[in-house]
């Protein structure tokens, strides 16, 4: 996997203050975690950083470049908090990787082509979109990627039907449903009010015919 340079700088003010002026100014404060040392407390920038996820998204290996210092520090994204109001990232954490040692990492799980049932008038139920691997961080996957053009209405896949990609190990358990093709939902429409009252006075009439008259007295 290509690496993705981002652009890093130690901090040493914290509170919500600093991290408010960190994200006002275009930088997002985080920590980057291992490496045999005790964690660092960083910014990113936060543009550079958007473009990573957003082209490469979670999986990525990212070489994180300090101001002033030549050594590169390899890592994965570890976690990541978003502004509820959907402003961007509030804060976000690396752990930093040997190339030579296996990680464990999140990648997208994408589903190709038109499935026979869809064509056919079925629904493609897409229920796991993520994929849980453990590999060298040089293999990590982009993404994972499985061809649905023969799946019938009734079929499903598993995790266990995936294909492993080369010296990659997934993580998931084996009998989690990954998609299944669901028959059409018939909905039957509701009558339009004025509908519904006819319908009822019609019913009511017919009742009416059909019960038997009563039994007549003598005549005086």
């Amino acid at each position: 996997m290509k690496k993705v340079e981002l652009k890093v700088r130690e901090r040493d003010n914290f509170g919500s203050a600093e991290s408010r002026r960190l994200r006002s100014s275009g930088w997002i404060p985080g920590v980057l975690y291992g490496g045999g040392n005790s964690s660092v407390p960083l910014a990113v920038e936060a543009k550079s950083l958007k473009k990573a996820l957003g082209r490469e998204g979670g999986s990525a290996i990212l070489s994180l470049a300090f101001d002033g210092k030549k050594k590169e520090h390899p890592a994965i994204l570890k976690e990541y908090q978003s502004d509820p109001a959907g402003r961007g990232l509030l804060h976000v954490d690396f752990m930093e990787v040997r190339m030579d040692q296996p990680v464990e990492a999140t990648v997208r799980l994408e589903l190709v082509g038109n499935a026979a049932g869809v064509r056919d008038g079925g629904i493609l139920d897409h229920s796991l979109r993520e994929l849980h691997v453990r590999c060298l961080p040089g293999d990590i996957p982009e993404a994972v990627n499985y061809d649905v053009e023969q799946m019938q209405i009734g079929d499903s896949i598993k995790v266990a039907d995936i294909p492993v990609p080369p010296k990659v190990e997934i993580l998931n358990d084996p009998d989690s449903q990954v998609a299944s093709v669901i028959p059409p939902t018939i909905v039957r429409e509701e009558a339009a009010p004025e509908e519904a009252e006819e319908e009822a006075a019609a019913k009511e009439g017919a009742e009416v015919e059909a019960a038997p008259a009563p039994a007549g007295g003598e005549e005086k």
